[in-house]
């Protein structure tokens, strides 16, 4: 069988290195009057070097499969698995997955998917002594006495069940996780590469993925046996978010492209706390800190939390959200206030390094003072539609992570089962894999047609698109926010049409 692949070639902005993760870097166009080298081939392709791309890729490459992972940016670092902040759900010596199955529902407005959410529930803990633990040596937090690993409490959790490494646990996972990856032989892994689109052949399998080369501006095309996407999410085409510079739905769009099935699309999830300092992006204000008993407050010094659900500050988040907006509303205040300062100030320094050293540096001592807040885009529930093993509608290909939408999640996250989901549907793509990847060889005989790219070929168009993103940006945000209504959708989809 002879393969032609066909391609749509898309205009996008480069996503920047961890260095410079909050500018926008110059728009680049590809020249394109010549079509890519042959392709190079390997049995599994994996978009995105996060915590899902990495579990696979280390689950696959022990079974002897040859593995190239790919990062959009020149530092594999700089994905949305480095970026958390709280911590990933493991086990509590009283917990059990009925009672970790009822929070993940009760967070998730009842609309959650059971057969996810009990996937999750009974399988994460062995991947996190897998993967974490085993194999990356990951650095939690241990009590100094026992070596006993510390188990933190986070929002709408009815037991303290998290893992963490002070207040940047996904930087310690992220880390250690790409440095198993880069020193394992079965593995290649690629940065500075940018999906451009999905490889498709005639039969509408994906066979792998073109892919802009950042450092050369050109093109090069992968040929794989099967492509996983685990791209991450879309907080950047907010105006608020907490996400880095660059998450805009890549891995969504080249999927839908593809002809992937979508899911949940409409589930955006809104952090409650991001620092707000004006002129400046949102910094995220971990769930953590309400865990450990901050407290929210007005302008007028009221902690009202608890006048909008029992649970207070421990409420879901995105009741935390709402409540927060309505408060703002409420006292015409531009934030509201989260104060941790009646805790020890050594203890807070030790605790949340990374929030008092950022907050300091902005004029803020959070051991005497409240941290300003708003609400801001935080994490995309829906995405590419998977099964439980990580497949997509499209034949040979799978979606892992936030790009993906395993219906656990329902319509709200429970705080730090992301990094959860993302292991163990990482895991359920090797293991759906190795079960069939001797008749998933594609056909390494492939006509490249010409892309016909010339139509993107421009001078630097920078301010035009940042123009054009900052209008998506206030758009979204306008009318695709944290409080929504039927007109003002529509208003907002006009805009974005027009």
């Amino acid at each position: 069988m002879n393969s032609s692949i066909n391609y749509q070639a898309i205009r996008r902005l480069s996503k920047p290195s961890l260095p410079n993760a909050h500018a926008l870097p110059s728009s680049q166009y590809v020249d394109a009057k010549a079509t890519p080298p042959p392709p190079r081939h390997t049995q599994a392709l994996i978009i995105g070097c996060g915590a899902a791309g990495s579990a696979a890729a280390l689950r696959l490459a022990r079974e002897g499969v040859r593995v190239i992972v790919l990062g959009a940016a020149a530092n594999p670092a700089d994905c949305n698995t480095y970026w958390a902040q709280g911590g990933i759900i493991y086990k509590s010596p009283d917990d059990s997955p009925d009672l970790l199955s009822s929070d993940i529902h009760r967070a998730g407005a009842g609309v959650c998917h059971d057969p996810a959410v009990r996937k999750v529930a009974t399988e994460g803990p062995g991947c996190v002594d897998d993967l974490l633990l085993e194999v990356a040596q990951t650095p939690f937090e241990r009590h100094d006495a026992t070596g006993e690993l510390k188990l933190t409490l986070e929002a709408s959790h009815n037991r303290a069940r998290i893992l963490f490494k002070a207040d940047h646990t996904g930087k310690v996972i992220a880390t250690s996780m790409q440095a198993a990856v880069a020193a394992h032989p079965n593995i290649e892994l690629c940065t500075g590469r940018v999906v451009f689109d999905l490889a498709l052949n005639d039969q509408d399998e994906c066979c792998g993925a073109l892919l802009l080369d950042r450092a050369t501006n050109s093109l090069e095309l992968i040929h794989a046996d099967m492509t996983l996407l685990a791209t991450g999410g879309l907080g950047d085409i907010y105006l608020n978010t907490s996400n880095p510079d660059g998450a805009r739905g890549e891995g969504v769009a080249v999927a839908a492209r593809a002809g992937a099935k979508l899911k949940n699309m409409q589930y955006v999830q809104f952090h409650p706390t991001t620092l707000c300092i004006p002129g400046e992006r949102r910094f995220l204000l971990t769930e953590a800190l309400r865990g450990e008993g901050a407290k929210l407050r007005n302008g007028r010094g009221h902690y009202f939390a608890k006048d909008y659900h029992p649970d207070g500050e421990l409420a879901p988040r995105d009741v935390v959200a709402r409540m927060i907006l309505s408060e703002m509303e409420k006292e015409g205040e531009s934030c509201m206030h989260l104060d941790i300062s009646h805790m020890p100030a050594e203890w807070l320094k030790t605790r949340f390094p990374t929030i008092y050293e950022h907050c300091l540096a902005r004029g803020i001592d959070m051991t005497t003072q409240a941290m300003p807040v708003v609400p801001a885009a935080h994490y995309h529930c829906g995405g590419v539609k998977v099964d439980l093993s990580g497949r997509t509608s499209v034949p040979r290909l799978y979606a892992a992570g936030e790009v993906s939408c395993t219906g656990m999640h329902g319509a709200n996250r429970l705080a730090s089962t992301s990094l959860l989901e993302a292991l163990v549907w990482g895991c359920a793509v090797a293991t759906d894999f190795l079960a069939k990847k001797d008749s998933m060889v594609a056909d390494v005989s492939i006509r490249i047609p010409d892309l016909g790219l010339g139509q993107v070929r421009a001078t630097d168009k920078d301010a035009a698109v940042r123009a054009v993103l900052a209008e998506l940006q206030e758009t979204m945000w306008t009318y695709v926010g944290p409080k929504r209504t039927s007109d003002g959708m529509l208003r907002g989809l006009k805009k974005l049409n027009a």
